[in-house]
């Protein structure tokens, strides 16, 4: 996947993640970490379209893989950003996870997902797959 196929539809929806939602996924970190997860994310969101810069493997993947884990109520697109995040790190080979496996370990939640959201992962998923 390269830049352009990383700001296209369906990873577009990085582009709308608020400062709130961005505090929301900081904050899935220590507390003590806080503010650098939020700038990290705000540069990987901001000008890098989503894709993570060698350096940013602990800030802010380590908040966004958290993220990507688990679906809390009220959280959403906090979630469906972080898992857009991971499915663009994977298929750059920058983290250490199995597309296929991932998707399978949380279908259920994508399934739970609100359909607008549930479908931007479906086609994620499909845009981010070998071809």
């Amino acid at each position: 996947m390269d830049a352009v196929q990383a700001i296209a539809p369906p990873f577009a929806l990085l582009a709308t993640a608020s400062p709130r939602e961005l505090d929301w996924i900081a904050a899935l970190g220590r507390s003590a970490e806080h503010a650098r997860h939020r700038a990290a994310l705000e540069q990987v969101l901001g000008a890098q379209h989503g894709r993570l810069q060698e350096d940013q493997m602990w800030f802010p993947y380590e908040v966004i893989e958290r993220g990507a884990m688990q679906c809390e109520i009220g959280h959403e697109r906090e979630f469906v950003l972080c898992t857009l995040m991971v499915f663009i790190a994977a298929t750059a080979h920058q983290a250490d996870v199995n597309l296929d496996l991932h998707f399978d370990d949380h279908a259920t939640a994508y399934e739970e997902l609100p359909p607008v959201l549930r479908d931007v992962v479906l086609d994620a998923y499909e845009a981010s797959r070998p071809t």
